[in-house]
This record gives structure tokens, C-alpha cells and sequence, in this order.
């Protein structure tokens, strides 16, 4: 049964209804039936329909949360599968919000280079700019330009360079960056985004790319202690959304937490125990319009209103 319902989907392109139909299932046990496919092995994580496996779990986490789209994908014990499931439905999503001419602000996150596999070889003439700084070499090695530059070459797309480490060494040096002509033009095209491309960072370690840089300072027990709960692109956030002021925004080379704000559509792609924190308080607050997680992610945040 678990191989037909597989094939009924991902071969014929059949739907959940149509499936449940002619096998005298509900629709729930197809669900469930599909999830376990995937979990199996059964079927290899490459979304070709727009139809959900997870409808349910969406539309609630849409209507509790106040986000205007959620995408859910199968999650998996193993981490690397998990980021895997996770980019291959994050591809699905930014498709579906992508338009003609769009202006793309690519955020820190480890797990966007997880979604551009997925994503296929088309003209979209969008353009994709770095959001903050990476130069190789810095405190971080997650690159939002190398992102950036794959997305414009795999969706026909232009990119604009952002010559500068995420942190500088001093608020003086970062000062001075920030008035490069070519840094401070990059920063400009960000500000001027139609959508953006973000993950989160938690406060645990594993959490996020930025932890290992700032943890022997001790600047995270003091965020931490005034609440902090999680990070976009270096900007850090409390329970409710609200913005913690930290020493290190000062050195990073990006935009503040207004200026992301102000971008119209605002994708995160985050799951994981350690963000849980970071994603609801992201997305009760306003701070993403839609989400991409994975399927325990998405449980426990449910669980926990």
C-alpha cells in the first residue's frame, strides 16, 4: 500500500483526494501514508507538485501564527537529510513567490544552500543581492554573496557583490566600510528588496552560524539575560519580536532590523529543537510573513499555543 500511494502521487501526479478515492482511504491516512514514504526512503525528496503532504499542519501554523503562507516538509533523525527535505520544499516555495524582475535580498543562512539543488535552470531576470557582508575570511563562513551569485546563475538572474566581512573588527572599521561607494550601493539595492531570503539563528550552540563567533566574548550570556531568543542576519530579537540591542550589530556590515522589516515579503528558512524559540517568536511577531520548516518543527510550535 505505501509504495502504491507513492507512485499514485509522485509518478501520476494524482492528489491526495483522488488517491484516497480509489484506494478507500481518507484523506488523512494518505497523508500519513505519503510521510512515511518519504521517511522510508521510499521516494527521493524532489517536489514535482505544488500540492502540500502536509495541508494541515500549513493552514494551522498560517492561522495561528498570522503568516501568510507556511510550507512544511518531511522530517528526518538524521540532520543532513532533514536540511536536505527542508531545501528541497524551500525551492518549491521561493518558485511560488518568485516574479519577473523581482529584487532578491539574500539573508545569513546555512540552510539557503540546501534549497539551490532544487531549484531549476530558467530566465527569471530577477536580481539576487547580498543582504550584510561575507567576504571569506571573516568571523563567519556562511556566504551570503556565493548564495547569491548561484541563485542569479540558476535562475537567469544578476547579482551584485557585496565587498565586505559580515563582522568587522571594530565599530570604527565598520563605520568606515559601510561608506565604501560599493558597499554602501550594494546596501542600498538590499534596502530596496521586493523579497528576502533569511534564516534564524537560536542562542544555543548549533544553532546558528553567528554562535561560535561571539560565544568566547561573552556577549551571548548578556544577550541572553536581556532576553534575546534568536537572530536575523546578526540582528537579535526577543520572545515577542522586539529588538535586542547587541555589541556585535555594531562591526556586522547589513541591514538593521527596521530595514528588513521593511522588505514586503519575507521568507525564513529555519527548523530544528534549538530554533524553536527563534521561529515562533519570528513569526507571532511579524517579523517573517512566511515560513519554511520541517514537520517536528512545525508539531512543536503548534504544541506549544
Amino acid at each position: 500500500m505505501l509504495g502504491r500511494v507513492a507512485s499514485l502521487y509522485y509518478t501520476h501526479g494524482l492528489t491526495h483526494q483522488k488517491i484516497a478515492d480509489l484506494l478507500g482511504l481518507s484523506r488523512v491516512q494518505v497523508t500519513r501514508l505519503l510521510a512515511r514514504a518519504v521517511k522510508e526512503g521510499i521516494v527521493e525528496i524532489r517536489v514535482h507538485s505544488d500540492e502540500s503532504i502536509f495541508p494541515d499542519l500549513q493552514i494551522a501554523l498560517a492561522r495561528e501564527f498570522g503568516l501568510k503562507q507556511v510550507w512544511v516538509s518531511p522530517g528526518f533523525d538524521d540532520q543532513e537529510k532533514n536540511m536536505e527535505s527542508l531545501g528541497a520544499v524551500a525551492a518549491q516555495c521561493f518558485l511560488s513567490l518568485i516574479k519577473p524582475k523581482d529584487l532578491v535580498a539574500v539573508g545569513l543562512s546555512v540552510t539557503l544552500e540546501h534549497m539551490i539543488p532544487h531549484l531549476p535552470k530558467m530566465q527569471s531576470g530577477a536580481t539576487f543581492v547580498p543582504a550584510l557582508g561575507s567576504r571569506p575570511g571573516g568571523a563567519v563562513s556562511v556566504n551570503p554573496h556565493e548564495i547569491a551569485s548561484e541563485l542569479a546563475e540558476k535562475l537567469g538572474g544578476h547579482t551584485r557583490h557585496l565587498p565586505a566581512p559580515f563582522v568587522m573588527a571594530s565599530e570604527e572599521s565598520a563605520d568606515m566600510m559601510r561608506k565604501e561607494p560599493d558597499v554602501a550601493a550594494t546596501l542600498q539595492m538590499a534596502r530596496q528588496a521586493s523579497l528576502g531570503l533569511y534564516g534564524l539563528g537560536g542562542m544555543q550552540k548549533g544553532s546558528g552560524p553567528l554562535i561560535e563567533a561571539i560565544g568566547p566574548s561573552g556577549e551571548l550570556e548578556k544577550l541572553t539575560k536581556n532576553g534575546a531568543v534568536g537572530d536575523i542576519s546578526g540582528i537579535y530579537f526577543d520572545a515577542e519580536g522586539n529588538y535586542v540591542p547587541s555589541s556585535i550589530e555594531k562591526r556586522i556590515i547589513g541591514l538593521s532590523l527596521e530595514e528588513i522589516l521593511a522588505i514586503p515579503t519575507r521568507v525564513i528558512v529555519a527548523g530544528g529543537e534549538k530554533k524553536l524559540d527563534a521561529i515562533a517568536a519570528a513569526s507571532k511577531s511579524g517579523l517573517v510573513t512566511d515560513l519554511v520548516t520541517d514537520q517536528r518543527t512545525a508539531e512543536k510550535l503548534l504544541d506549544r499555543l
